[in-house]
């Protein structure tokens, strides 16, 4: 099986080449907003590098989200359109807060955040048990604002750690200064190459190229320009 995985969640935006499990080529660009530009030629890259042209890919695996609203509709557009060029492709996701946890080093009690971030102040969340990524929470904002977030995380947390990983993990760290209950690991950012990990293909979903929308969460944040408003 040979595999083109697409990671646009966050600000990276990753793409990876993967035969029978194990990455053979990998292309990022770190440049925040910058999707659009980059993903088409990442890919071209990251077949280039592993020696296959796009006929030659089996599936194509894009991480779903929760994430940047435009990144995540950049990513969604890209691949099914790569699908619908290429009518072998199959299509599927992975949940983008599982493949982080799945790269995330805890173990025993220890319960995974995987953590990214959205508006200010919050940060999309998801408890996960150590081990065998059994998702123990839904998605969720988390809203350091709130009074209640640290102890809604902590119910039923018993004598493990939660260990902190993702790119949302600095704003959890500002807010839990010298607080035990709380450690922090890598990953510190998403990548395509997280998306083929064993520990996360039980949640490997394919929906119907056509109909598919990525997983938003929140819906997209609108402001009025400063320099040209709205007349």
């Amino acid at each position: 099986m040979t595999e083109l995985l697409l990671e646009t969640a966050t600000d990276v935006c990753s793409v990876a080449v993967a035969r029978d499990g194990v990455v053979v080529a990998e292309a990022t660009a770190t440049e925040i907003h910058q999707h659009a530009s980059h993903l088409t030629l990442l890919i071209r890259g990251a077949l280039r590098d592993a020696g296959n042209s796009l006929q030659e890919m089996d599936r194509l695996v894009l991480s779903d989200g929760p994430g940047s609203y435009t990144s995540l509709r950049v990513g969604a557009a890209t691949a099914k359109g790569l699908c619908l060029a290429v009518p072998h492709l199959q299509f599927s996701t992975v949940p983008t807060l599982a493949a982080l946890a799945g790269e995330c080093d805890a173990t025993g009690n220890d319960r995974i955040l995987a953590t990214i971030n959205s508006r200010r102040g919050e940060v999309f969340g998801q408890l996960f048990r150590s081990g065998d990524l059994h998702p123990e929470s839904k998605v969720m904002n988390v809203r350091l604002a709130d009074p209640q977030w640290r102890g809604k995380l902590l119910e039923g947390r018993g004598l493990g750690r939660i260990v902190v990983c993702g790119p949302g993990q600095q704003r959890i760290r500002e807010a839990t200064a010298s607080d035990n209950a709380f450690s922090f690991a890598e990953p510190l950012r998403a990548s395509a190459r997280y998306l083929v990990r064993a520990e996360v293909r039980h949640l490997l979903a394919e929906p119907d190229v056509a109909s598919y929308e990525p997983y938003y969460l929140n819906a997209p944040h609108v402001t009025r320009s400063k320099k040209k408003p709205l007349l």
